[in-house]
Order: C-alpha cells, then sequence, then structure tokens
C-alpha cells in the first residue's frame, strides 16, 4: 500500500542520499539537499541511511496513508498536522490507516522531509531514487501519485536530542577548503571574499545558490571548462560566487577558490533569500575528522 498524493504542494520531489558512479555519464549527483535533517529522519525511524524520503520545498504537501505505518517529519517548519492537528517533528509518530497528513506554508526554513518506516519503494533510477528535474529523471510528485511503503505497526520511540536541533534562522558561516586554484585570488582580493558577509538570492536553487555582495576577481575570469564537484564555490565574471549544489552539472568553466565544507551545505539548504553567508578557511584534516564522526553516527557507507 501507499501514500496517496492529494495535493503536491508547490514543489514535492522523491530524494535519497544520491546518485553516485554515473558522473562519467554526465549525471548529476543529486539527493537531499539537507543532509543533517534526511539522516535524523531515517535515523529516528531506524531505517538504512539511503531510504529514500519526500524533500517538501515551501509546504503544501497533503497525502494521505492508506496502511498503518510510522514516520518522522524533520527539517523546515510548515506547520505539519495529522488530522488537522499540529503533530510533532523530529521524532517518530505513529500514523494509521486513512490519516490526512499536511504541510502548510513555511515559517522557518525552505525544505522539510517526510521519511517513512522502511523507506519509500518508489522507482529506482540510475541506482537512485531521486529525482533531477533538470536532467529529467523521474518527476515532481502531482495530484494522485501512489508512494508506496511497508506496513509497520510496532517500534521503538526516538527524538532527536535538543544540542542537535538545526537553528534556521541564524546567518550562516560556512567553512571552505581552498582548492587548486585558491591562488589564483591575490591575498586582497581572497581578504575581501572572507571578510565580507554575503547574502542569498532569490535565483539559487537545486543546481546552485548565487550570492550577492562585493565583487572579488583573479587571473582569469573564464577557462575551459573542468569536472566540479557538490559545494565549489565558482566566481563568475561578474565577481560574485556560485555555490554548486546536489543538482549542478558536472564540469563548468569558471575559476574556484574553494570547495564548502559537505556538512555545512545543510544550514545552507534552509537558508531564504537575504540571508548573510560568510566563509572562513577550514583544513582538509578537519573536515575529513568531521566528516568521519557523521558517516560513523549514522553509519553512511559510500562504495564508488
Amino acid at each position: 500500500m501507499s501514500f496517496e498524493v492529494i495535493h503536491p504542494g508547490f514543489l514535492s520531489t522523491i530524494q535519497d542520499y544520491g546518485r553516485f558512479n554515473h558522473g562519467m555519464h554526465g549525471m548529476s549527483q543529486s539527493g537531499v539537499m539537507d543532509e543533517h535533517a534526511y539522516c535524523w529522519g531515517n535515523h529516528l525511524l531506524g531505517n538504512r541511511f539511503g531510504d529514500a524520503v519526500i524533500e517538501i520545498n515551501f509546504g503544501g504537501l497533503i497525502l494521505e496513508a492508506q496502511i498503518d505505518t510510522f514516520i518522522a517529519v524533520t527539517g523546515a517548519d510548515f506547520d505539519f498536522k495529522i488530522n488537522d492537528k499540529l503533530a510533532q517533528m523530529w521524532c517518530n509518530v505513529q500514523i494509521y490507516q486513512g490519516d490526512i497528513l499536511s504541510w502548510g506554508n513555511p515559517k522557518i526554513g525552505v525544505r522539510a522531509y517526510l521519511a517513512v518506516k522502511g523507506g519509500l519503494n518508489t522507482p529506482i533510477l540510475f541506482d537512485s531514487r531521486s529525482v533531477n528535474l533538470r536532467e529529467q529523471i523521474g518527476a515532481k510528485l502531482t495530484r494522485g501519485d501512489k508512494l508506496p511503503y511497508k506496513l509497520f505497526k510496532k517500534t521503538t520511540f526516538r527524538s532527536i536530542p535538543t544540542k542537535y536541533f538545526p537553528n534556521y534562522k541564524k546567518d550562516v558561516v560556512l567553512r571552505l577548503l581552498p582548492t587548486y586554484q585558491f591562488n589564483d585570488f591575490d591575498i586582497k582580493q581572497r581578504q575581501l571574499f572572507f571578510q565580507q558577509d554575503y547574502t542569498v538570492t532569490k535565483d539559487s536553487d537545486r543546481t546552485g545558490c548565487r550570492l550577492n555582495g562585493t565583487p572579488i576577481s583573479g587571473k582569469n575570469s573564464r577557462m575551459i571548462s573542468e569536472g566540479i564537484s557538490y559545494g565549489s564555490v565558482e566566481i563568475t565574471t561578474d565577481g560574485l560566487p556560485i555555490i554548486l549544489l546536489k543538482d549542478t552539472p558536472n564540469i563548468g568553466g569558471y575559476p574556484k577558490i574553494g570547495t564548502v565544507f559537505s556538512l555545512d551545505l545543510s544550514k545552507l539548504a534552509q537558508r531564504h533569500p537575504n540571508t548573510k553567508v560568510s566563509f572562513e578557511l577550514m583544513s582538509v584534516e578537519q573536515a575529513q575528522q568531521k566528516r568521519k564522526e557523521f558517516n560513523t553516527f549514522f553509519k553512511i557507507n559510500i562504495t564508488p
């Protein structure tokens, strides 16, 4: 049995941990934008780290449950309700056949996540259930869609420890690992980059986050296209940064001043336009240690 989509909302898609091993075919990584919220949702239910969820952008989604199970809702606060009554987030919750789940207008954050016990059993395309609209892999949810999941009547209650609750209202400091093109920007330009507050523009999406601020310049404003990755910070011809996100292409022709530490990108995924963003340097050793701790806790195991 399944969830039935009564109303799809502004933009709701199926996402999992991402699409790996297909970069050679020109495919993006895809996957959830907020890894922190996603991993907690599956962890609270005892799911595998890569199980598929619904990523709900800006609310409006309404679902009907067709069998009993357990869910966890994490991420942005969209006044999540069960049968028109406010329901808890960041813990596992039992739902029953016929229950109506709904998400209203955004209060805090941009993206909410619905995880279900055992994961959503939607089609696998190129080793992932993740939808990528830019590459026409899968489709956004529409009225009448059926989203299969399994029957569960018992589970252990879990909730997120208070210290791990995110604050989506805060301005964001992104830790940056310098790339091999870092020194193509002279000291004065690097100082300007790190000492200013940028703002998130309304042109940001799952492909990239565009920032507005005082322009900087390097040796080259354009270059021969080369491989790029999730989190790369390109400096465009107008001197402003684009932070590349989950649906970015895998080649690009702008110089890159650095790469944002992967776990910080979850914070960026929940920020509205005009949020202030700044950067600070991070060592590779620090990033590896933080990443190892996160992966170990959530049992993340990606095999290239």
